[in-house]
């Protein structure tokens, strides 16, 4: 019975220390651009994060229990390039396609002082209307955005009611038209020499990461620290983030 006892208390230290060390990764968010919350009317992580009843749609697999639907998985135009040894596909990876449940450039489509892409990118998520909003607002799980307590819109939005656009529309919106971003979900090109040999092919370095071998989003940005502005991972002063990669 003692063993018993004793193991229950090592597993519930381990799981206090795991939650603990969670909290401390993701501390920086509070206040930030990604924290859309109202002070203390709701959560911070549910905007993004379900513990429960989180995403199973096709694609979105790598998202981390993920709160989020996109309406469209094949809105993306990839990045191509005739100097490029590697492909980026049609669909990029779930852990890139999580930031573009965001950035995807959907908006309030109907919303006022806004002209509509013809056709929309993602237009009214989840059976809601153009006027409603996409992506963004589609949440699956109530008490975030799409039901329940209302968004910090100003964190997205340059007045309060939203003008239907973002307060830096062309830094934060990535997409669906990616040709003009940074090629991401394609395989980091190992056996070209213009580009740096992480120390793990898989996982990439301590601080920029690879991701199953692939450059993603979060590559370069960690959307839990706004330390380095927009959300990069590390300084990138005297473009130290982009030589991290290429060689040259």
């Amino acid at each position: 019975m003692g063993k018993i006892v004793s193991r229950r208390i090592h597993t519930f230290a381990i799981c206090w220390l795991l939650l603990g060390a969670t909290a401390v990764q993701a501390g920086t968010i509070f206040g930030s651009k990604h924290d859309l919350s109202l002070g203390t009317t709701n959560q911070v992580c549910g905007y993004c994060h379900a513990p429960h009843n989180a995403s199973t749609q096709a694609g979105l697999a790598e998202a981390p229990l993920w709160n989020r639907r996109i309406t469209n998985l094949d809105a993306f135009t990839p990045y191509t390039s005739p100097t490029m040894t590697e492909t980026c596909p049609t669909r990029p990876s779930g852990i890139s396609l999580a930031c573009l449940g965001c950035h995807d450039g959907t908006q309030a489509q109907a919303a006022p002082g806004y002209t509509p892409v013809s056709p929309p990118a993602n237009p009214g998520a989840n059976g809601n209307s153009a006027t409603y909003g996409g992506d963004q607002h589609n949440a699956i799980n109530p008490g975030v955005s799409g039901g329940g307590a209302p968004p910090n819109c100003t964190r997205c939005h340059n007045t309060v009611p939203a003008d239907g656009i973002y307060s830096k529309a062309q830094i934060v919106m990535g997409g669906p038209d990616l040709r003009n971003d940074h090629p991401i979900s394609m395989q980091y090109p190992l056996a070209n020499t213009n580009f740096v040999a992480p120390p793990d092919a898989v996982k990439g370095w301590g601080d920029v990461k690879l991701y199953y071998g692939k450059v993603e989003c979060p590559t370069c940005h960690n959307v839990h620290d706004p330390t380095n502005a927009p959300f990069l991972r590390t300084t990138n002063n005297g473009s130290v983030l982009c030589l991290r990669c290429h060689n040259k």
